[in-house]
């Protein structure tokens, strides 16, 4: 003969949920790193998070492989920090940084589109702040070919850029750089100054800094460095719009790189690129041997060390050639002159970017060209840096909010429910278990970072799992009122509130499922976690309440009266039972 509906084998199902449990437990203790603490996000461990967005030239949509190949460079060059827990994220045209504790200030280095190029200095360093200058106070035309002619307008000596630079130009045969004196040209011409951050504007920058004018010596030239000279923003701070749009085979007109030392940078004009840093097979940071602060070591590929033989060996025939103005190199990275030195020597194999770089700039240098350079060009449209005190302090405050949450839950409980709110609690608990260590595989095996926004998913799933609960023992009253002991109560209440049960968790997961796939950001952690919660609170329903509940439907203590949260149910199921009782002879009498 079948059993009653609802009706099961409690001690099974009790028992398969302990296997779960010492399962899961087993691989936190026994597998990866051992370590049975979550992973946790930025905003709990503390770190830096880094949002960069993807931009073109033509302002089109990046292609999913572009996309995929810079996030995997930016990751080896996450990976070659040394840092444990960092993570590369795709989220559409946006990819996201995240690295946990002190050295996170590291990441906002890291979405450098590093493009590398060696380019020969035509005429500079130039001054483009008194060129703007001289432009506003109606200035005529001046000089522009790197010599050292004195004309009408201010003058920009190499001794004045060292001095105002921080003497950034290195040397590659030690014997260190000058270069000559650049006249600071201005502009006749009153065109308005370019918008900033649009696309418009790298197409706008490339057709004023990469005229192909520039390389002539005529008027025409002339006006083209006027133009880029006006235009180019050389002040600390500014952000360059060409930065990794250039265009290697016309001439550019660029900055050179920004330094702490100094708020007035200077600019060259620089030929087409002459080698690229696909030539790079490796790049390491060291002490400058033949000077202060430290400098930047390239090995180059075979084929590098051939070209870079032939380029120097071409420069320093020109050095001799014109001992008052030798030649030089510019090691260009990003649209910015890292340095600018002579060279008077062939160097055959590899070679090093000198300066007065500090350890930091070396390394960061060192870094990114190590692993190559970024298909597109990003800019740093977010950037969050959260220190471990104030992620301690959210933590705390979560753990805080949740025990709250629960005391509530474990008092209205009691006070209610009694003996089957001691239930509720003791599945409250259960769940907790379950949760724990899921959370810390899954940060293993998926990279799942618990957040602050996931906390507060936790916090809210301890009210969702309580629900269910809720609905379970609301419909065994049900069954008690119409006249049923608890024992019989308890199955058949079962069958009519799991479907309940399970329809609220539907909708629930749901909800999550749909804000997980459009949300961004921590809203993700939010969703996921209740999500996550939710299905394990079937677990905990089907597997653990509902057996209790068959087992204590037996215990006599739960007819207790004053014990079992029953007795004005009982009450009102016995007197449904005699109203019963009493009706049934007197309808029979009325026959």
């Amino acid at each position: 003969m079948a059993p009653p509906a609802g009706t099961i084998r409690p001690g099974r199902y009790l028992a398969f949920f302990i296997l779960i449990v010492v399962v899961l437990y087993g691989l936190v203790f026994f597998t990866g790193d051992r370590d049975p603490s979550p992973r946790l996000g930025i905003d709990l461990k503390g770190g830096t998070s880094v949002t960069l967005t993807a931009r073109t030239p033509d302002g089109s949509e990046p292609t999913r492989e572009s996309l995929d190949q810079a996030r995997a460079i930016i990751a080896e060059r996450v990976d070659g920090l040394g840092v444990s827990g960092a993570e590369v994220v795709l989220d559409g045209k946006q990819i996201v940084i995240t690295v946990p504790g002190e050295e996170g200030q590291e990441a906002k280095t890291l979405g450098q589109t590093a493009k590398l190029a060696f380019r020969k200095v035509i005429a500079g360093p130039f001054d483009p702040a008194a060129a703007q200058q001289q432009a506003g106070q109606g200035g005529g035309d001046g000089s522009g070919d790197g010599s050292s002619k004195s004309g009408d307008d201010s003058t920009a000596t190499p001794g004045d850029g060292a001095k105002q630079n921080g003497d950034k130009s290195g040397d590659t045969d030690g014997s260190g750089g000058g270069g000559a004196a650049g006249t600071a040209l201005a502009a006749q011409d009153d065109e308005p100054s370019l918008p900033k951050e649009t696309q418009e504007e790298i197409t706008e920058a490339r057709k004023i800094r990469q005229d192909k004018d520039l390389l002539g010596s005529g008027p025409e030239a002339q006006q083209a460095l006027q133009r880029a000279l006006r235009h180019i923003d050389c002040s600390k701070g500014a952000k360059d719009p060409l930065r990794g749009n250039d265009d290697p085979d016309l001439p550019l007109v660029a900055c050179d790189q920004e330094r702490e030392a100094t708020d007035n940078r200077l600019a060259y004009l620089l030929g087409p690129v002459i080698l690229d840093g696909q030539q790079i097979s490796d790049s390491t940071a060291s002490v400058n041997s033949d000077g202060v602060g430290y400098q930047v070591n390239i090995t180059f590929t075979g084929e590098g060390n051939s070209r870079w033989a032939q380029i120097t060996s071409e420069l320093a025939k020109e050095s001799a050639s014109s001992p008052g103005n030798p030649a030089r190199v510019a090691f260009v990275l990003d649209t910015e002159v890292v340095s600018a030195p002579t060279v008077t020597t062939a160097i055959a194999g590899n070679t090093r970017i000198t300066g007065d770089f500090t350890r930091a700039e070396a390394q960061d240098l060192a870094q990114i060209l190590k692993y190559g350079s970024l298909p597109l060009s990003f800019e740093t449209s977010d950037a969050t840096t959260v220190s471990a005190t104030l992620g301690l302090s959210s933590l705390r405050a979560g753990l805080i909010a949740g025990a709250i949450g629960f005391g509530l839950i474990v008092l209205y409980s009691l006070v209610y429910y009694r003996l089957l709110g001691v239930l509720l609690i003791a599945s409250l608990g259960l769940t907790a278990a379950l949760v724990f260590p899921v959370i810390i595989l899954l940060g293993r095996s998926v990279g799942f970072t618990l957040d602050i926004a996931g906390v507060a998913g936790l916090i809210i799933a301890i009210g969702v799992t309580a629900d269910s609960f809720v609905v379970y023992f609301e419909r065994i009253k049900d069954e008690i009122r119409g006249g049923r002991s608890v024992r019989s109560a308890i199955p058949r209440a079962w069958v009519r509130s799991r479907r309940t049960i399970l329809s609220a968790d539907a909708v629930v997961l749901l909800a999550a499922v749909v804000l997980y796939l459009l949300a961004v950001g921590s809203v993700k952690g939010f969703a996921f976690t209740i999500g996550l919660t939710t299905v394990l609170d079937l677990v905990i329903v089907f597997m653990v309440t509902h057996p209790m509940l068959v087992m204590a439907g037996k215990w006599k203590i739960l007819n207790n009266r004053a014990l079992s949260g029953l007795g004005m149910v009982t009450d009102v199921g016995a007197a449904a039972q005699r109203s019963k009782k009493q009706s049934g002879p007197a309808a029979a009498r009325g026959v």
